[in-house]
């Protein structure tokens, strides 16, 4: 759900507004103009996997973290163990998803419908022309921005989980 209502129309407007090197209202207009209000929805397949496995990576990989380090849940994680939690599981989910998020990406831009019939041919195309690494493009970037961003998240989450238990837990 928040791939189709959120997530597909802000980040086909972002990556057009990149390829078009235009302003936020003429690049949705130029969208609506050309295309409608599907334009917006370019790359809905590969966004709905990228969100998919991106969040459920991280609260894997994040859930992993705390019962290793907690020892099965023997303790509870102090705040700077949590922000490293959420850090690592951003980590985690980046890199595995990063073929997804690249060719989302790919689907979405301005040459998108010339250069590719379907997110199939773009995978093909990818690996024929660009070689396997070319799905990981972009990584660094998306990292500098998902893993302390993900580290703030799951931290924050954490302490507001411990206080509302807390606050519960007083009132019985």
């Amino acid at each position: 759900i928040e791939a189709t209502v959120a997530v597909t129309p802000s980040e086909t407007i972002k990556t057009r507004l990149i390829d078009g090197n235009t302003s936020l209202l003429r690049g949705v207009m130029n969208i609506f103009n050309t295309e409608g209000i599907r334009g917006l929805y370019k790359g809905w397949g590969p966004t709905v996997a990228k969100q998919s496995s991106n969040v459920g990576l991280r609260f894997m990989a994040f859930d992993q973290y705390k019962r290793i380090v907690t020892n099965d849940g023997e303790r509870t994680l102090k705040s700077y163990e949590q922000f490293v939690g959420g850090m690592c599981s951003g980590c985690f989910s980046t890199l595995c998803n990063n073929p997804a998020d690249m060719v989302k990406t790919r689907m979405q831009g301005l040459e998108a419908s010339s250069r590719y019939s379907g997110v199939l041919d773009c995978v093909q195309q990818v690996m024929k022309k660009e070689g396997v690494l070319a799905f990981w493009k972009g990584v660094g970037p998306r990292l500098s921005r998902v893993v302390p961003g993900q580290g703030i998240i799951f931290m924050s989450y954490e302490q507001i989980q411990d206080a509302v238990e807390a606050r519960v837990a007083r009132r019985q």
